[in-house]
């Protein structure tokens, strides 16, 4: 039982949670990207994709500027963002080098054309829209942290999920309205880009409740995690101050 207790504490001390949230950031980012330019219906409404996916990455970023703090979150947000551009630009490369459909056989002809196309359609777009995001995103997410731990010392650092409801408002209000006047304005008409803008700030609002709840138990787990990392017993009680979380 000993030798599995070693085993596991060192299978712990290699897997770094920032190391893991920063990874699901960069994929939500990517996601949002690659989708913020398919407008599909929804209750009657234009949507973009790409709104499904962003209320997650302040979901997994606010965790980590409670925990460590405004500096060690812009730091992750930035190289999202520098890393997002590059996989833009990256795309927009290889999409270059299409498929030349002739060689293939009479059946797969229509599908290779289908495919070229769509990274057509995407690789036009990707690279402004991750600019967007990138301005977007940092600008949002300054108000959003400097709010939240604002309030986290009005109220001496308690009640995290009603701050991260707070703070998270106000930063995807900032972010979707610089976003998507960069990324939509020409491409969209007026009319539809401000029915995307009222659907998707709809759905980051009613969203953000939901995953408050997700956030507030991985600020949980990172306060456990910092702890075990220091040596401290993870059965001790925590308590919400600046190193552990009462809820």
């Amino acid at each position: 039982m000993k030798l599995l207790k070693d085993l596991a504490g060192r299978m712990l001390a290699c897997i770094d949670p920032i190391v893991i949230l920063s990874f699901l950031i960069l994929i939500s980012a990517i996601a949002s990207n690659l989708t913020s330019y398919k407008v599909v219906q929804v209750f009657g409404t234009e949507a973009s994709l790409g709104t499904f996916t962003m209320p997650i990455i302040l979901m997994l970023l606010n965790p980590i500027a409670e925990v460590y703090g405004k500096k060690r979150s812009n730091q992750i947000l930035f190289a999202t963002c520098l890393a997002e551009i590059l996989f833009a630009v990256s795309f927009t490369a290889l999409s270059q080098s299409q498929r030349d459909c002739g060689l293939l056989p009479l059946a797969d002809r229509g599908h290779c054309e289908a495919l070229n196309q769509s990274y057509v359609l995407i690789s036009e777009h990707i690279v402004r829209g991750s600019i967007s995001f990138a301005i977007g995103c940092l600008i949002g997410s300054q108000f959003n942290t400097r709010f939240l731990l604002y309030l986290k010392n009005l109220w001496s650092s308690r009640l995290y999920f009603i701050r991260d409801i707070f703070s998270s408002v106000v930063g995807e209000v900032v972010y979707t309205a610089i976003c998507f006047m960069i990324a939509f304005y020409g491409v969209f008409p007026f009319a539809t880009i401000l029915k995307i803008f009222a659907f998707s700030l709809m759905f980051k609002f009613s969203s953000t409740v939901v995953l408050s709840w997700i956030s507030q138990y991985i600020v949980l787990l990172l306060y456990r995690y910092q702890a075990w990392s220091e040596g401290v017993s993870g059965g001790r009680k925590v308590k919400f101050s600046s190193r552990y979380l009462q809820v």
